[in-house]
């Protein structure tokens, strides 16, 4: 029996609803812009660190780093090396609902934000699915 940390089909459900509050704030309640790139940051670090865990067993690296955790996956899919862009855009979103920040995201930033998770988190799925996870 896995512990909740190493527990894969709780990392995908995280990681879901974190993209799923993304859309529904930018969509309904036009959230300040960082909250929903902040989220859409978790998402991507919250799947990959699923798809680390459902290889090697245990908890990542505990990193907000995309791509030391992009850099994790690679060697098991190298499919994975296509995201190290997004995976550049999308990490320093992890700092702006915590410090203020120089970076300030426009409507655009959160809209790109929101479909460059969903991009990962979707490609990551399918890989989990295949082998077998939710």
């Amino acid at each position: 029996m896995s512990t909740d940390s190493t527990d894969v089909n709780k990392w995908i459900r995280f990681a879901q609803m974190d993209f799923d509050s993304a859309v529904t704030l930018s969509e309904k309640f036009r959230p300040p812009l960082e909250t929903a790139c902040y989220l859409c940051q978790q998402t991507a670090e919250k799947i990959l660190k699923a798809y680390i865990i459902a290889k090697t067993n245990a908890l990542a690296e505990k990193t907000h780093n995309l791509k030391t955790l992009l850099k994790v996956c690679v060697p098991y899919c190298a499919e994975f090396d296509n995201f190290r862009t997004i995976c550049d855009k999308l990490t320093p979103y992890i700092t702006v609902t915590r410090y203020p920040s120089i970076i300030e995201p426009t409507e655009y930033d959160m809209k790109r934000a929101i479909k460059d998770a969903n991009e990962i988190l979707e490609f990551t799925k399918s890989k989990l699915k295949d082998m077998g996870y939710e």
